[in-house]
């Protein structure tokens, strides 16, 4: 089944279920679970004044080999 799917397909595939664990995040947090425990490679922020900014590294570079990929596949012949 995998075979039959382009990469568009998969991308789009990774970026619902990465959606989803930003649905089910908020939820967790509610639970008990705390963003001061989690390793900075998956979340890295700062609080300031009571509100918590962040972002994931791990995401960033996953979307700049992405980026890159596509960039590479639309340029050979």
């Amino acid at each position: 089944m995998l075979e039959k799917l382009n990469l568009f397909t998969l991308i789009g595939i990774f970026f619902i279920l990465l959606g989803l664990i930003f649905l089910i995040l908020p939820i967790l947090l509610r639970l008990g679970f705390s963003l001061e425990n989690v390793h900075p490679l998956i979340l890295w922020g700062k609080k300031f004044d009571g509100l918590y900014i962040g972002t994931s590294p791990i995401l960033i570079i996953i979307l700049v080999l992405v980026y890159l990929a596509l960039t590479l596949l639309r340029r050979s012949p």
